[in-house]
Protein backbone atom coordinates (compact mmCIF):
# COMPACT_ATOMS: atom_id res chain seq x y z
CA UNK A 1 0.00 0.00 0.00
CA UNK A 2 1.22 3.99 -0.35
CA UNK A 3 1.51 3.71 3.14
CA UNK A 4 4.53 1.36 3.08
CA UNK A 5 6.23 3.72 0.43
CA UNK A 6 6.40 6.55 3.20
CA UNK A 7 8.36 4.05 5.24
CA UNK A 8 10.64 3.32 2.58
CA UNK A 9 11.06 6.86 1.25
CA UNK A 10 12.17 7.86 5.32
CA UNK A 11 14.91 5.47 5.05
CA UNK A 12 16.46 6.69 1.83
CA UNK A 13 16.31 10.57 3.55
CA UNK A 14 19.17 12.47 2.33
CA UNK A 15 21.61 12.06 4.85
CA UNK A 16 21.75 14.95 7.14
CA UNK A 17 18.47 15.90 6.45
CA UNK A 18 14.81 14.83 7.79
CA UNK A 19 13.36 15.29 4.34
CA UNK A 20 12.90 12.22 2.48
CA UNK A 21 13.08 12.09 -1.21
CA UNK A 22 11.98 9.63 -3.53
CA UNK A 23 12.38 6.18 -3.52
CA UNK A 24 12.42 3.24 -6.82
CA UNK A 25 10.04 0.83 -6.95
CA UNK A 26 10.03 -0.31 -10.08
CA UNK A 27 13.40 -2.71 -10.66
CA UNK A 28 15.94 -2.09 -13.74
CA UNK A 29 15.01 -3.01 -17.34
CA UNK A 30 17.23 -2.25 -20.28
CA UNK A 31 14.36 0.34 -21.45
CA UNK A 32 13.09 3.64 -20.14
CA UNK A 33 9.89 3.77 -17.67
CA UNK A 34 7.32 6.45 -18.36
CA UNK A 35 3.74 7.02 -18.04
CA UNK A 36 3.07 6.05 -14.36
CA UNK A 37 -0.77 6.62 -13.63
CA UNK A 38 -2.11 5.85 -10.16
CA UNK A 39 -5.85 3.85 -10.06
CA UNK A 40 -8.39 6.66 -8.65
CA UNK A 41 -8.13 4.71 -5.08
CA UNK A 42 -4.25 5.44 -4.54
CA UNK A 43 -4.24 1.62 -4.55
CA UNK A 44 -2.43 0.63 -7.76
CA UNK A 45 0.06 2.04 -10.08
CA UNK A 46 0.68 1.11 -13.50
CA UNK A 47 3.57 2.31 -16.30
CA UNK A 48 5.32 1.25 -19.26
CA UNK A 49 8.49 0.06 -20.32
CA UNK A 50 9.67 1.60 -23.63
CA UNK A 51 12.64 -0.35 -25.60
CA UNK A 52 13.23 1.73 -28.28
CA UNK A 53 15.70 -0.17 -29.97
CA UNK A 54 13.79 -3.18 -30.00
CA UNK A 55 10.43 -0.88 -31.21
CA UNK A 56 8.74 -2.58 -27.90
CA UNK A 57 6.32 -0.93 -25.46
CA UNK A 58 5.80 -3.02 -22.37
CA UNK A 59 3.21 -2.32 -19.55
CA UNK A 60 3.17 -2.88 -15.90
CA UNK A 61 0.82 -2.96 -12.61
CA UNK A 62 2.00 -2.93 -9.57
CA UNK A 63 0.42 -2.51 -6.03
CA UNK A 64 3.30 -0.99 -3.83
CA UNK A 65 4.72 -3.22 -1.35
CA UNK A 66 2.98 -5.79 -2.29
CA UNK A 67 5.37 -7.98 -4.39
CA UNK A 68 6.72 -7.74 -8.56
CA UNK A 69 5.20 -5.70 -11.10
CA UNK A 70 3.12 -7.90 -12.65
CA UNK A 71 3.09 -7.69 -16.58
CA UNK A 72 -0.02 -6.70 -18.92
CA UNK A 73 -0.04 -8.38 -22.29
CA UNK A 74 -1.75 -8.51 -25.64
CA UNK A 75 -3.22 -11.34 -26.29
CA UNK A 76 -4.25 -13.06 -30.03
CA UNK A 77 -8.17 -12.80 -30.83
CA UNK A 78 -10.20 -15.95 -29.81
CA UNK A 79 -13.86 -16.87 -31.04
CA UNK A 80 -15.22 -14.67 -27.97
CA UNK A 81 -13.20 -11.24 -27.89
CA UNK A 82 -14.43 -10.31 -24.28
CA UNK A 83 -14.06 -13.83 -22.60
CA UNK A 84 -11.22 -15.49 -24.27
CA UNK A 85 -8.60 -14.37 -22.06
CA UNK A 86 -4.36 -14.34 -21.74
CA UNK A 87 -3.46 -17.05 -23.99
CA UNK A 88 0.72 -16.32 -25.10
CA UNK A 89 2.69 -13.18 -26.01
CA UNK A 90 2.21 -11.07 -29.23
CA UNK A 91 4.81 -10.64 -31.77
CA UNK A 92 8.47 -9.52 -31.30
CA UNK A 93 7.95 -6.04 -32.04
CA UNK A 94 4.58 -5.28 -29.48
CA UNK A 95 3.60 -2.66 -27.92
CA UNK A 96 0.80 -2.19 -25.05
CA UNK A 97 0.33 1.23 -23.57
CA UNK A 98 -2.43 4.13 -22.94
CA UNK A 99 -3.97 2.08 -19.62
CA UNK A 100 -6.68 3.96 -18.45
CA UNK A 101 -8.70 2.90 -15.06
CA UNK A 102 -11.82 2.66 -13.88
CA UNK A 103 -13.75 4.27 -10.98
CA UNK A 104 -12.41 1.84 -7.35
CA UNK A 105 -15.82 0.10 -7.73
CA UNK A 106 -15.42 -1.76 -10.69
CA UNK A 107 -11.54 -2.42 -10.27
CA UNK A 108 -10.86 -2.92 -13.70
CA UNK A 109 -8.31 -1.40 -16.29
CA UNK A 110 -8.53 -0.83 -20.89
CA UNK A 111 -5.10 -0.08 -22.22
CA UNK A 112 -4.28 -0.08 -26.17
CA UNK A 113 -1.97 -3.14 -27.75
CA UNK A 114 -1.01 -4.13 -30.80
CA UNK A 115 -1.80 -7.54 -31.87
CA UNK A 116 -0.97 -10.29 -34.42
CA UNK A 117 -2.51 -7.73 -37.28
CA UNK A 118 -0.34 -5.35 -36.05
CA UNK A 119 -2.84 -2.87 -35.98
CA UNK A 120 -4.11 -1.47 -32.52
CA UNK A 121 -6.83 -2.64 -30.54
CA UNK A 122 -8.44 -1.90 -27.09
CA UNK A 123 -8.07 -4.70 -24.43
CA UNK A 124 -9.44 -5.47 -21.10
CA UNK A 125 -7.40 -5.79 -18.28
CA UNK A 126 -9.16 -9.97 -17.82
CA UNK A 127 -10.22 -10.53 -22.04
CA UNK A 128 -9.23 -9.99 -25.19
CA UNK A 129 -9.65 -6.76 -27.61
CA UNK A 130 -13.16 -4.31 -27.17
CA UNK A 131 -14.69 -3.38 -30.63
CA UNK A 132 -11.41 -4.79 -32.77
CA UNK A 133 -11.46 -3.25 -36.22
CA UNK A 134 -9.33 -2.69 -38.70
CA UNK A 135 -8.65 0.67 -38.11
CA UNK A 136 -6.38 1.81 -35.36
CA UNK A 137 -7.97 2.10 -31.82
CA UNK A 138 -6.08 3.93 -28.76
CA UNK A 139 -6.35 6.95 -26.12
CA UNK A 140 -8.49 5.14 -23.94
CA UNK A 141 -10.69 7.23 -20.83
CA UNK A 142 -12.84 5.26 -18.44
CA UNK A 143 -15.69 7.43 -17.14
CA UNK A 144 -15.78 8.21 -13.59
CA UNK A 145 -19.09 7.20 -13.47
CA UNK A 146 -17.97 3.77 -14.55
CA UNK A 147 -20.67 3.53 -17.88
CA UNK A 148 -19.04 4.48 -20.79
CA UNK A 149 -15.57 4.14 -22.33
CA UNK A 150 -13.80 6.95 -24.59
CA UNK A 151 -11.77 6.05 -27.12
CA UNK A 152 -9.96 7.62 -30.60
CA UNK A 153 -10.58 4.93 -33.70
CA UNK A 154 -9.29 5.63 -37.38
CA UNK A 155 -11.85 2.71 -38.37
CA UNK A 156 -13.90 5.10 -40.17
CA UNK A 157 -11.61 7.84 -41.31
CA UNK A 158 -8.95 10.01 -40.20
CA UNK A 159 -9.89 9.35 -36.10
CA UNK A 160 -13.33 10.02 -34.04
CA UNK A 161 -14.08 9.41 -30.53
CA UNK A 162 -16.10 6.85 -29.66
CA UNK A 163 -18.19 5.36 -26.73
CA UNK A 164 -18.46 1.93 -25.59
CA UNK A 165 -21.40 0.87 -23.45
CA UNK A 166 -19.70 -1.16 -20.58
CA UNK A 167 -22.91 -3.17 -19.84
CA UNK A 168 -23.36 -3.89 -23.29
CA UNK A 169 -19.70 -4.31 -24.48
CA UNK A 170 -20.19 -6.50 -27.60
CA UNK A 171 -22.15 -3.85 -29.12
CA UNK A 172 -20.82 -1.67 -31.68
CA UNK A 173 -19.15 1.24 -30.32
CA UNK A 174 -21.23 4.82 -30.92
CA UNK A 175 -19.59 7.41 -32.70
CA UNK A 176 -19.05 10.49 -30.77
CA UNK A 177 -17.52 12.66 -32.98
CA UNK A 178 -17.38 13.46 -37.08
CA UNK A 179 -15.42 16.34 -37.74
CA UNK A 180 -14.75 16.52 -40.98
CA UNK A 181 -11.34 18.27 -40.86
CA UNK A 182 -10.28 17.12 -37.90
CA UNK A 183 -8.64 14.03 -36.00
CA UNK A 184 -9.77 14.03 -31.99
CA UNK A 185 -7.56 12.61 -29.92
CA UNK A 186 -6.15 12.75 -25.77
CA UNK A 187 -10.04 12.56 -24.37
CA UNK A 188 -10.49 13.50 -21.24
CA UNK A 189 -13.72 12.41 -19.00
CA UNK A 190 -14.07 15.38 -16.61
CA UNK A 191 -15.45 14.78 -12.67
CA UNK A 192 -18.69 14.23 -12.72
CA UNK A 193 -18.83 11.66 -15.99
CA UNK A 194 -20.62 13.96 -18.60
CA UNK A 195 -18.47 16.33 -20.12
CA UNK A 196 -15.53 15.27 -22.33
CA UNK A 197 -12.59 17.13 -23.46
CA UNK A 198 -10.25 16.31 -26.06
CA UNK A 199 -7.76 17.47 -29.30
CA UNK A 200 -8.74 18.29 -32.34
CA UNK A 201 -6.03 18.01 -34.79
CA UNK A 202 -5.89 19.71 -38.16
CA UNK A 203 -3.33 20.96 -40.96
CA UNK A 204 -3.57 24.24 -38.70
CA UNK A 205 -2.65 23.01 -35.51
CA UNK A 206 -3.89 21.46 -32.87
CA UNK A 207 -6.34 23.27 -30.04
CA UNK A 208 -9.00 21.92 -27.19
CA UNK A 209 -12.35 21.37 -27.83
CA UNK A 210 -15.30 20.46 -24.77
CA UNK A 211 -18.35 18.10 -25.28
CA UNK A 212 -20.61 19.23 -22.77
CA UNK A 213 -22.75 16.13 -22.55
CA UNK A 214 -21.44 12.92 -24.38
CA UNK A 215 -24.92 12.17 -24.25
CA UNK A 216 -25.71 14.24 -26.44
CA UNK A 217 -22.81 15.38 -28.07
CA UNK A 218 -22.16 18.74 -29.76
CA UNK A 219 -18.42 19.93 -29.48
CA UNK A 220 -17.43 23.67 -28.61
CA UNK A 221 -14.05 25.00 -29.34
CA UNK A 222 -12.31 26.23 -26.33
CA UNK A 223 -9.04 27.44 -27.71
CA UNK A 224 -8.04 29.12 -31.18
CA UNK A 225 -4.14 29.42 -31.05
CA UNK A 226 -2.19 28.79 -33.56
CA UNK A 227 0.88 25.78 -33.58
CA UNK A 228 -0.10 23.08 -30.24
CA UNK A 229 -2.31 22.80 -27.61
CA UNK A 230 -2.47 19.62 -26.02
CA UNK A 231 -3.30 16.82 -23.50
CA UNK A 232 -5.80 18.65 -21.44
CA UNK A 233 -6.73 17.63 -17.89
CA UNK A 234 -9.46 18.57 -15.88
CA UNK A 235 -9.21 19.91 -12.36
CA UNK A 236 -10.83 17.77 -9.61
CA UNK A 237 -14.12 20.36 -9.04
CA UNK A 238 -14.59 20.19 -12.86
CA UNK A 239 -14.09 23.69 -13.37
CA UNK A 240 -11.10 24.04 -14.97
CA UNK A 241 -8.72 22.71 -17.93
CA UNK A 242 -4.92 22.36 -17.74
CA UNK A 243 -3.12 21.44 -21.29
CA UNK A 244 0.50 22.51 -22.52
CA UNK A 245 0.67 25.10 -25.51
CA UNK A 246 3.73 26.34 -28.13
CA UNK A 247 1.46 29.18 -29.36
CA UNK A 248 4.05 31.63 -27.99
CA UNK A 249 7.24 29.74 -29.68
CA UNK A 250 7.45 26.63 -31.80
CA UNK A 251 10.50 25.24 -29.46
CA UNK A 252 8.84 25.54 -26.12
CA UNK A 253 5.48 23.90 -24.64
CA UNK A 254 4.14 25.74 -21.33
CA UNK A 255 1.71 25.01 -18.74
CA UNK A 256 -1.67 27.08 -18.67
CA UNK A 257 -4.90 26.67 -17.23
CA UNK A 258 -8.37 27.09 -19.04
CA UNK A 259 -11.21 27.64 -16.70
CA UNK A 260 -14.78 26.65 -18.86
CA UNK A 261 -16.14 29.05 -20.37
CA UNK A 262 -13.30 31.83 -18.93
CA UNK A 263 -10.29 32.60 -20.37
CA UNK A 264 -6.51 30.76 -19.85
CA UNK A 265 -4.16 31.76 -17.74
CA UNK A 266 -0.21 30.81 -17.85
CA UNK A 267 1.26 28.90 -15.05
CA UNK A 268 4.77 28.14 -16.34
CA UNK A 269 7.06 28.28 -19.19
CA UNK A 270 9.31 25.91 -20.29
CA UNK A 271 7.90 22.30 -19.20
CA UNK A 272 8.54 19.06 -20.24
CA UNK A 273 4.84 17.59 -21.94
CA UNK A 274 3.46 14.54 -19.60
CA UNK A 275 2.44 12.03 -20.99
CA UNK A 276 -0.90 11.72 -19.88
CA UNK A 277 -1.54 15.43 -19.50
CA UNK A 278 -0.81 18.06 -16.29
CA UNK A 279 -0.88 17.06 -13.04
CA UNK A 280 -3.12 18.34 -10.38
CA UNK A 281 -3.35 18.01 -6.53
CA UNK A 282 -6.30 16.13 -4.92
CA UNK A 283 -7.34 19.27 -3.63
CA UNK A 284 -6.83 20.93 -7.20
CA UNK A 285 -4.71 23.69 -5.91
CA UNK A 286 -1.47 23.02 -7.57
CA UNK A 287 -0.28 21.39 -11.21
CA UNK A 288 2.88 19.37 -10.35
CA UNK A 289 5.46 19.55 -13.53
CA UNK A 290 9.08 19.03 -14.74
CA UNK A 291 10.81 22.14 -15.69
CA UNK A 292 12.77 21.34 -19.10
CA UNK A 293 16.23 22.83 -17.20
CA UNK A 294 19.30 20.96 -18.39
CA UNK A 295 21.61 22.64 -16.10
CA UNK A 296 19.46 21.06 -13.05
CA UNK A 297 18.61 17.98 -14.42
CA UNK A 298 15.13 18.42 -15.27
CA UNK A 299 13.33 19.17 -11.58
CA UNK A 300 10.37 18.58 -10.20
CA UNK A 301 8.06 21.41 -9.51
CA UNK A 302 4.46 22.18 -8.29
CA UNK A 303 2.68 25.53 -8.92
CA UNK A 304 -0.28 27.17 -6.98
CA UNK A 305 -2.86 27.45 -9.53
CA UNK A 306 -4.23 30.64 -7.70
CA UNK A 307 -0.96 32.18 -7.53
CA UNK A 308 1.85 31.19 -9.99
CA UNK A 309 4.42 33.06 -8.63
CA UNK A 310 4.73 30.89 -5.44
CA UNK A 311 5.75 28.03 -7.71
CA UNK A 312 8.15 25.89 -5.36
CA UNK A 313 10.65 23.17 -6.14
CA UNK A 314 9.36 19.57 -5.03
CA UNK A 315 12.90 18.00 -3.15
CA UNK A 316 12.46 14.89 -5.14
CA UNK A 317 16.06 14.35 -4.74
CA UNK A 318 15.73 12.76 -8.48
CA UNK A 319 17.53 13.41 -11.61
CA UNK A 320 16.87 13.41 -15.22
CA UNK A 321 13.04 14.00 -14.60
CA UNK A 322 10.00 13.07 -17.03
CA UNK A 323 6.48 11.78 -16.84
CA UNK A 324 4.62 12.14 -13.18
CA UNK A 325 1.28 11.36 -11.51
CA UNK A 326 -0.22 12.53 -8.79
CA UNK A 327 -2.69 10.92 -6.42
CA UNK A 328 -4.35 10.51 -2.62
CA UNK A 329 -3.07 6.59 -1.53
CA UNK A 330 -5.40 4.53 0.50
CA UNK A 331 -3.83 5.92 3.78
CA UNK A 332 -5.06 9.44 2.66
CA UNK A 333 -1.86 10.96 2.27
CA UNK A 334 -0.73 12.15 -1.14
CA UNK A 335 1.87 10.63 -3.30
CA UNK A 336 3.93 11.46 -6.69
CA UNK A 337 4.76 8.74 -9.09
CA UNK A 338 7.88 10.25 -11.56
CA UNK A 339 9.90 8.62 -13.72
CA UNK A 340 13.71 9.75 -13.19
CA UNK A 341 16.89 8.00 -14.23
CA UNK A 342 18.06 7.91 -10.94
CA UNK A 343 19.01 10.21 -7.76
CA UNK A 344 21.64 12.82 -6.80
CA UNK A 345 24.88 11.39 -6.56
CA UNK A 346 24.33 8.34 -8.47
CA UNK A 347 27.19 7.02 -9.97
CA UNK A 348 25.87 5.28 -13.31
CA UNK A 349 22.68 6.95 -14.67
CA UNK A 350 20.76 4.68 -17.32
CA UNK A 351 17.41 3.85 -17.95
CA UNK A 352 14.62 5.46 -16.25
CA UNK A 353 12.73 3.87 -13.30
CA UNK A 354 9.75 4.98 -11.82
CA UNK A 355 10.08 6.79 -7.99
CA UNK A 356 7.66 7.46 -6.05
CA UNK A 357 7.45 9.88 -2.75
CA UNK A 358 4.66 11.46 -0.27
CA UNK A 359 3.62 14.99 -1.54
CA UNK A 360 3.63 17.25 1.38
CA UNK A 361 3.90 20.90 2.78
CA UNK A 362 3.04 22.78 -0.57
CA UNK A 363 2.29 26.16 -0.39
Amino acid sequence: MPSLLLLVAVLLAVPGTAAPRAAPVTPPYEGNCQSPRWAPDGARLAYEVNYHDRKVVELYVLTPGQGAPVPVRPRARGASSLTAGFQGAGHAESVAQELAWSPPHLGRFVYSASGAQRDYDLYLDTGGTLSASAGTDGGPAWSPTGSTIVFTSARTGQGDLYALDVDALDAPPRRVTSGPTTAEVFAVWSPDGRSVAYVGHDATGDNLYLIDDVADPRPRQLTRWERTQTRPTFSPDGRSVAFYSNHERADRFDLWVLPIDGQPALLARDVVMNGRGPSWTPDGRHLVFVHDEDAHFDPVYAVPVARPTATRVVATGTVGNGDLDVARGTDGRVYLAVAAQGVTGDAKRDFKRIFVMELADLP
